[in-house]
């Protein structure tokens, strides 16, 4: 017998690959986890551990769909795909969101992108299937637009709560649910650590994977400041969250922005490195916690 061990999973776009290289460590080293919270694209992480705990799978399969077609299923013609490469997705997105944001106004549009091509991308990844289904259990966080509350999802469509938790506000529109609105999760909850305690969990770890490095601003303006105000709040919300864990795990993602996904192997490798530097601690933290676990297990 070992302690219920749970892990939640923060959201941030392509950085959420890093969680991949988090979940190969603990695997590697023979530590279990018992249950998992995940938030946007660590819901989607989550989910796919969930279903099969095995990371080098999961990293073959990003390798395999992670191609030239990938924006382009996403609805994104319009980007370069030899800039997306580059790293240049976020910035060509941007401007696409200054140049529309007036039509959209206009025209009463919730979104750019249309809530079909998230499914699309997920039914890729995502074995079709009920939350309570997966081998180890799952939690999905989600944002209600309608009263600002945290939505988890334990049961369910699989699909339909990675589709909530993962709607970006401004690129897709939010998902309707019975009387409420949902979307992207890291909204209010970037780091679900407070829901793992009531799915059993004895000893709580944390990722936070969120943007560690800003970029200077070039052109001050509204659109400009709104975004970088967001980034703030965003990072400054994760970091309480993932402190309430018993253990905070956060890769240095450097300055990777959410849809750098091409950096995959860049940043599964930062989450493999502060893993490996934390099991110390974690074992101490066993330790501590559970004196027993030392005789039986180290």
């Amino acid at each position: 017998m070992v302690p219920k061990i749970g892990i939640a999973l923060g959201g941030g776009g392509a950085r959420g690959l890093a969680h991949i290289g988090v979940l190969k460590v603990l695997e590697e080293e023979g530590i279990p986890i018992h249950c998992i919270t995940g938030t946007s694209m660590g819901a989607v992480i989550g989910a796919l551990y969930a279903q099969n705990p095995h990371a080098d799978e999961i990293i073959k399969k990003f390798r395999e769909n992670i191609n030239k077609s990938f924006y382009r299923q996403l609805g994104l013609k319009h980007l370069k795909e030899e800039s997306a490469k580059e790293g240049e997705f976020f910035q060509q997105a941007l401007q696409k969101i200054k140049k529309r944001i007036i039509i959209n106004l206009a025209m009463n549009k919730p979104a750019i992108l249309k809530e079909v091509r998230l499914r699309e991308i997920l039914a890729k990844f995502i074995t079709p299937g009920n939350i309570e289904d997966t081998q180890i259990p799952l939690g999905i966080v989600s944002t209600s637009l309608q009263s600002g509350q945290d939505i988890l999802f334990r049961t369910g469509n699989i699909i339909d709560a990675l589709t909530a938790s993962s709607s970006i506000p401004g690129f897709f529109a939010p998902t309707s649910l019975s009387d409420d609105l949902l979307t992207d999760g890291a909204v209010s909850c970037p780091v679900p650590v407070e829901f793992l305690p009531e799915m059993g969990a004895e000893l709580t770890i944390g990722v936070e994977i969120n943007l560690h490095n800003f970029t200077p601003i070039k052109e001050l303006n509204i659109i400009e400041i709104m975004t970088r105000v967001n980034l703030i709040t965003s990072r400054n919300l994760a970091r309480l969250m993932v402190n309430k864990a018993d253990i905070a795990i956060c890769p240095d993602t450097k300055n990777i922005q959410w849809s750098h996904f091409s950096r995959a192997d860049e940043l599964i490798e930062a989450g493999i490195q502060i893993t490996r530097a934390k099991l110390p601690e974690l074992h101490e933290i066993i330790r501590k916690k559970y004196p027993w676990y030392k005789r039986v297990f180290l």
